[in-house]
């Protein structure tokens, strides 16, 4: 069993907070890591379920990734407070720190090659199935990227990725997640595609350059790209530097490169600038120590607190994906290529039997030949009997009763559920009503084509939808 001690709060959301603690091993074995700890409050908020299933998407999802560029995962422990992801402990100084400042052309590019080649892991890399996972970090920005003292670059807070593999819990379907002013145009209209992270990237490097906010993306094409082109304007960039920006921060997804074509660029970039230029080591080296000591520290605790691991945890649900009818059972394969061949032969020979019998007969049985006589046949049709009727059953013939209805579960509407549809197996079922019990997707009509949440049905109860997040959850009649 392993136990941890907090030493530090890093920092502070409104669901979690991130500490700096103490792994203790066996042997006197002792490491220090980061922990992403959800408040015990969160299993009473309206979305606590959901909250709980990407803190455990975020641990398997590092579990799968190996980068440099990529913040390394743990493990997912159970404690007395709840859920919490173990991590690599990284210390160092989020690029937010650096914009206000700015940054030489040169470390940015070494900066932009790293986060990219991260990109470009997190899309190949294969999962279980052996396929690529697709991750898709969305939520690329300064705060999200840290430098270390050494010059390592890191992606942090893969909590709203998304990502194509069969263990992660919570949906992905819906795109408004992530930083305004980070978000690619596409994106701001409900479109979700890998090249939204390039963007993302893009308005960091921008920004770093620029020493300030770069602005919300445009949903005009032609005010957009106005509005990038008079923001880069004055930089003191090459014009490769130049096109290659324009090129991340263009309007159509489809115009960005690719994020490996990104490293690539980006490497062959700071290769021009020369040995001259400050380097990403001989910068962090300097500003990274800088940074941190400028930083208001967190709240220390005067004394250790000691976590244990709860070996009764309660484990988490079935992923959506493997919810549904069990697979048909295994029968052995029996092969049918040999009585298929000795059914034909027996079928040929009988055949060829039956021929030469009904050949020989008919030799035998034919008159000898005489003049043609013409014949009269009377074809007057012979009516039929009809056909008796059917005996009546006696009445005293016990009726077999009707099959029993399928037992049912009644539904009412809840806050934010007015036009609700859930879906079964292709089959839409209205609220308010009585359904199956079973696992339904239920979506609206404004949340998009595609995007649903999935709804476990086991008794009666109101149907609650909440349009921000877009999801549904179903309250037990007995609940308040």
């Amino acid at each position: 069993m392993r136990r941890y001690e907090l030493l530090e709060e890093l920092g502070r959301g409104a669901f979690g907070a991130v500490w700096r603690a103490r792994l203790l091993g066996r042997g006197a074995f002792s490491r220090e890591v980061a922990i992403k700890l959800l408040h015990p409050s969160v299993t009473e908020h309206e979305h606590g379920a959901e909250l709980l299933a990407r803190l455990r998407d975020e641990a398997r999802l590092l579990g799968l990734l190996r980068h440099r560029a990529i913040v390394a995962g743990v493990e997912l422990v159970h404690f007395e407070e709840g859920w919490a992801v173990v991590l690599e402990l990284v210390e160092g100084a989020d690029l937010g720190a650096f914009v206000s400042s700015g940054v030489p052309v040169s470390v940015v590019w070494e900066i932009v090659a790293e986060v990219a080649s991260g990109l470009r892991c997190a899309l190949e890399t294969p999962g279980p199935d052996g396929k690529p996972l697709l991750v898709q970090h969305r939520d690329i920005k300064p705060q999200n990227l840290r430098v270390t003292a050494g010059g390592e670059v890191k992606i942090l807070d893969l909590g709203i990725a998304r990502a194509e593999f069969a263990a992660r819990e919570a949906e992905t379907q819906a795109v408004r997640y992530g930083t305004l002013g980070y978000m690619s145009p596409e994106r701001l209209a409900g479109v979700d595609l890998p090249a939204g992270d390039v963007y993302a990237l893009g308005v960091t490097a921008a920004e770093l350059l620029l020493g300030e906010p770069l602005g919300r993306a445009q949903l005009d094409p032609m005010a957009h790209n106005a509005q990038i082109a008079a923001r880069l304007t004055g930089l003191p960039i090459t014009e490769d530097e130049r096109s290659f920006l324009l090129g991340m921060l263009s309007f159509r997804p489809e115009h960005r490169v690719h994020a490996r074509e990104v490293e690539r660029i980006a490497r062959a970039l700071r290769l021009v600038r020369g040995v001259e230029a400050p380097t990403l080591l001989a910068w962090a080296e300097r500003a990274v120590p800088e940074a941190l000591a400028a930083r208001r520290p967190g709240e220390r605790l005067a004394a250790p607190r000691a976590l244990t691991e709860q070996l009764s945890a309660p484990q988490p649900p079935p992923p959506p994906l493997t919810v549904g009818l069990p697979p048909p059972p295994v029968r052995p394969r029996v092969s049918l290529a040999p009585w298929v061949f000795f059914g034909a032969c027996a079928s040929l020979f009988v055949g060829g039997l039956s021929l030469l019998a009904v050949t020989r007969l008919g030799t035998m049985a034919a008159p000898p030949p005489a003049e043609a006589v013409a014949t009269v046949v009377d074809v007057t049709p012979v009516p039929e009997a009809p056909p008796a009727p059917a005996p009546l059953p006696p009445k005293d013939a016990t009726r077999t009763p009707p099959p029993p209805k399928a037992a049912g579960v009644a539904l009412t509407v809840g806050d934010g559920a007015e036009g609700v549809t859930l879906t079964r197996d292709g089959k839409p079922y209205a609220v308010p009503g009585v359904v199956p019990p079973g696992t339904y997707r239920a979506s609206m009509r404004h949340w998009g084509e595609g995007t649903t949440s999935l709804l476990q049905i086991t008794g009666p109860g109101a149907v609650h939808c909440d349009g921000q997040m877009r999801r549904c959850r179903l309250v037990p009649a007995s609940s308040p």
